[in-house]
């Protein structure tokens, strides 16, 4: 079965959809189709929509048994580890493209400068992770965070906390960590102290992170909830690398890479285990 929900449906294109699937509320359509008919019909919608917003929503064969595409619209499907999710946008106000101007700012040049700074000047390496109650950082929390500090290739410190929220953490969540409300109730801490403990340790370091933008945009929406400075760090995306060296990979999930390059996966989807397992694939990738 699928279902099909548009905005601003051409007459052309709601009495071809019309042909195939049944209309039972504007702009609204579902069916039993094949696959090839009803990626031709998803292929005619994009052609033909023009400014409106289309969604699919159709049975496949996988855990989730569904799946969906998107056309137009500014929430995304994305790859949670093999989980397809929808990705809200932030609730962020953006300025027109008559208010921007070319060029960068004072603001943009001075970051891209301290950014440049930092590379030269960081000491050391931090491998770091955090698990979240879901994908938005305005909307969802940090419920671990883990971190390891690397010295002439060896693990000298490490560091794994879980980190107590009031929500209720989604049973995806549950079955893909492990974590539930009941560990971080006895064994979580406050989100303030272990930014500061976190912090101190990744000052002035070179931090190797997984997806960055994930990671770094639920810290530093922390460390702004919680009134705290983010520490001077230097970043480094491991995702990239592996894209650029590995690009025939099926998907770049770090399971998935890790196996590929032949390292031990002994647990994932933990803050900590995570931190070891990119390590791990650091080794290999210097080596490829």
């Amino acid at each position: 079965m699928i279902v099909v929900s548009m905005t601003q449906c051409p007459p052309k294109l709601r009495g071809d959809l019309s042909k195939w699937l049944l209309e039972i509320n504007t702009g609204v359509y579902v069916g039993h189709v094949n696959a090839k008919v009803r990626d031709a019909l998803w292929k005619r919608i994009c052609e033909n929509i023009s400014d409106g917003q289309a969604t699919m929503v159709f049975n496949t064969n996988n855990e989730q048994h569904m799946d969906f595409y998107v056309h137009n619209t500014s929430w995304k499907p994305v790859d949670f580890d093999g989980i397809k999710l929808m990705q809200h946008p932030d609730k962020v106000v953006r300025p027109s493209e008559s208010e921007l101007k070319l060029g960068f700012s004072d603001a943009a040049k001075m970051r891209m400068a301290n950014k440049r700074r930092r590379k030269r000047t960081a000491e050391g390496l931090v491998i770091l992770d955090i698990e979240t109650t879901g994908l938005s950082c305005v909307e969802d929390e940090i419920i671990e965070i883990g971190a390891i500090e690397i010295k002439d290739d060896k693990i000298v410190r490490e560091f794994s906390e879980l980190i107590r929220t009031e929500k209720e953490i989604p049973e995806l969540i549950q079955k893909m960590t492990g974590i539930d409300s009941h560990m971080l109730k006895e064994n979580g801490k406050e989100l303030h102290s272990v930014l500061l403990d976190l912090f101190e340790i990744i000052e002035g370091k070179n931090v190797a992170i997984y997806n960055a933008d994930f990671d770094l945009g639920f810290l530093k929406k922390a460390a702004e909830q919680c009134d705290i400075d983010f520490p001077d760090i230097a970043t480094k995306d491991v995702f990239y690398e592996v894209k650029n060296k590995l690009s025939d990979l099926e998907n770049f999930r770090l399971k998935t890479v890790a196996g590929f390059l032949g390292v031990g996966i002994e647990q994932t989807h933990r803050a900590l285990a995570d931190c070891k397992l990119l390590y791990e694939v650091c080794l290999k990738l210097n080596k490829i």
